[in-house]
């Protein structure tokens, strides 16, 4: 069970969706694997290579993606989150997943959210990076 999660959002401007071919490509050019839940998942590298370092789920409930007619459906967004405890390196995990989720913007024309649906901004960024900071010290004290 995670103790915190720290989710962000892409979101398709109004009246738009994202989707059709390619998407798929797009998603796995940046390191997202389809796999548990029905979602997509980025893995961490090495020792991590079996740890998945954040997720993205569809931002329509039930979140999740049929596999088999990915390229066919339309989508209003993306959810990506990050669950901690989860990878060894959080803050690497969530400066990656910031990074996927500001180049899947830019190529989709996407607007990115909080989550709060308030525009994600840099000061929100380090927001995000201060939690799990403040996460990391609260877990290290403790098993310290």
């Amino acid at each position: 069970e995670p103790s915190e999660v720290i989710a962000v959002h892409l979101v398709a401007p109004k009246g738009y969706s994202f989707g059709g071919e390619g998407i798929l490509q797009l998603f796995t050019s940046h390191g997202l694997v389809f796999g548990d839940m029905n979602i997509f998942h980025a893995y961490g590298e090495g020792k991590e290579a079996n740890t998945v370092q954040f997720s993205m789920a569809n931002a329509v409930e039930p979140g999740v993606f049929n596999y088999d007619t990915l390229e066919q459906d339309d989508f209003v967004g993306f959810t990506f989150f990050l669950a901690l405890p989860g990878p060894q390196r959080p803050l690497g995990a969530l400066d990656e997943m910031l990074s996927v989720v500001t180049s899947l913007a830019k190529k989709l024309g996407a607007e990115m959210k909080d989550e709060h649906r308030s525009v994600l901004t840099q000061q929100t960024m380090e927001h995000l990076r201060e939690r799990v900071r403040e996460f990391e010290r609260r877990s290290h004290l403790v098993r310290g």
